[in-house]
């Protein structure tokens, strides 16, 4: 039995939709008047950025359709004040007053602790064209999960949880995600102007420039269970921040790779402590050490697990005296903030 299910009810769905247009209006307070580009021209709508000046800020669009049949949500990244129209990068559209699947966004029951969870179909278009659904949902797995509807089990992409503070925060990382995921050569039949044709694909052993990618685990073991929690790549994300004056590699397999003139890191990022996870990172960081090896052009190679807390004593032991593997800890505050403990003295 899945953990999740659908919500079908309208009355639901306009009460959540409601809520989330009430989080997003209080987080988002520069508002702006602008032309927004769709495969049918533009239309004038007023928009809510995250700040008021700099490149790649959030902004939010939305409210009850026309004929209030539709919960309407517009994401993407862009300058405000500038007069240039904006894009679309996510549509998180819900029916509330006739149920349909047609749409891309979805609130899901976690039925364990009754939480609410922003989800999504993988409907994404690129100008005039339909990105395939099963490639959408091959390059964001880590984002997906199972939850029962009245038509049986579909496969869904998490979001973040209605009520958590780092909703925002949540909804901008899924929105770059979701558009990197289409951005990849062949997901569509035509690309759009704005995307770029020459980002080759991720294939394991097959290293290339730092992208952000999907953020991954779906629950944690913390001191209040996490539903949606979805920051795998946003750990990720901050982890390569750190490495400013090193090259940075990855692929879709491998976590993060950084060269500095000293050594060679290979990174495995796991959200939970548990057993399980922490042998697969085991598993993951043997497998791939020879592939970074290859491109560490004879530094030393330091394997690193990043872990929210240290394992247990016995973990501990088998990582760092039997297998040589290093441990690093992170932390997120509620807003989303990623810190390390333990990072600054294996780059030292």
């Amino acid at each position: 039995m899945n953990e999740y299910v659908e919500v079908e009810e309208p009355r639901e769905l306009k009460r959540f939709a409601r809520a989330l247009f009430a989080t997003i209006k209080v987080k988002l307070t520069n508002s702006e008047t602008r032309n927004i580009g769709a495969p049918n021209g533009t239309f004038l709508r007023k928009v809510y950025f995250e700040r008021g000046a700099g490149p790649g800020a959030l902004y939010w669009s939305g409210g009850l359709s026309e004929d209030r049949t539709v919960a309407e949500n517009f994401f993407c990244h862009r300058a405000p004040g500038s007069s240039t129209d904006l894009y679309i990068w996510l549509q998180f559209n819900v029916p509330v007053a006739t149920f349909s699947r047609r749409y891309g966004g979805a609130f899901l029951r976690h039925l364990p602790t009754n939480r609410i969870v922003l989800a999504h179909r993988g409907i994404v278009t690129l100008g005039h064209n339909r990105v395939r659904q099963s490639m959408v949902f091959r390059d964001m797995e880590a984002w997906s999960a199972e939850a029962e509807t009245s038509q049986g089990a579909r496969t869904f992409l998490l979001i973040g949880e209605l009520n958590s503070p780092g909703l925002i925060e949540d909804i901008s990382r899924f929105a770059k995600d979701l558009r990197g995921a289409a951005r990849q050569p062949g997901i569509a039949g035509e690309l759009s102007p704005e995307i770029p044709a020459s980002i080759p694909a991720g294939l394991l052993g097959k290293l290339r420039d730092y992208f952000d990618e999907p953020s991954g685990e779906r629950k944690i073991k913390a001191r209040e269970q996490a539903v949606a929690d979805c920051y795998h790549g946003a750990v990720v994300h901050a982890l390569r921040a750190t490495f400013k004056d090193s090259s940075v590699l990855k692929s879709r397999e491998i976590d993060l790779t950084a060269f500095s003139s000293k050594r060679a890191f290979l990174f495995e990022v796991k959200t939970s402590t548990a057993p399980q996870h922490i042998y697969t990172a085991i598993g993951q960081l043997i497998a791939h050490a020879a592939i970074v090896e290859n491109h560490a052009k004879r530094l030393p190679l330091t394997k690193v697990i990043v872990l929210p807390a240290n394992p247990s004593e016995r973990f501990v032991q088998l990582l760092t005296k039997n297998l040589g593997v290093c441990i690093v800890t992170f932390r997120r505050s509620a807003e989303g903030r990623i810190t390390f403990k333990g990072l600054d003295a294996l780059q030292s």
